[in-house]
């Protein structure tokens, strides 16, 4: 399976996601056992970055991305999250 441009671009948003989010709990404005734990911020993200690209583009949101993609793009984030938090 190939991904199109616009499913790379999520991946690539997700990574981000999971960098700032990693961040975050490295500095303290994430706390990993509050109400909203570290991998539930990177799913909120992608999908209000979803919904807002799908508005922005006059499409729906579930047409711009395939679900192979958006689960790539989750556990990338989330993975970086997990490993960032933990290095350095």
């Amino acid at each position: 399976m190939r991904l199109s441009r616009n499913e790379l671009l999520f991946v690539a948003l997700g990574a981000v996601l999971g960098v700032l989010v990693a961040f975050g709990v490295r500095t303290g404005f994430v706390v990993t056992d509050g109400a909203f734990p570290p991998f539930v911020i990177v799913l909120l993200g992608l999908g209000l970055a979803e919904l807002v690209v799908g508005y922005a583009a006059g499409r729906s949101p579930g047409t711009l991305v395939g679900m192979p993609a958006r689960f790539l793009a989750f556990v990338i984030g989330v993975c970086i999250v997990l490993f960032g938090a933990k290095l350095v």
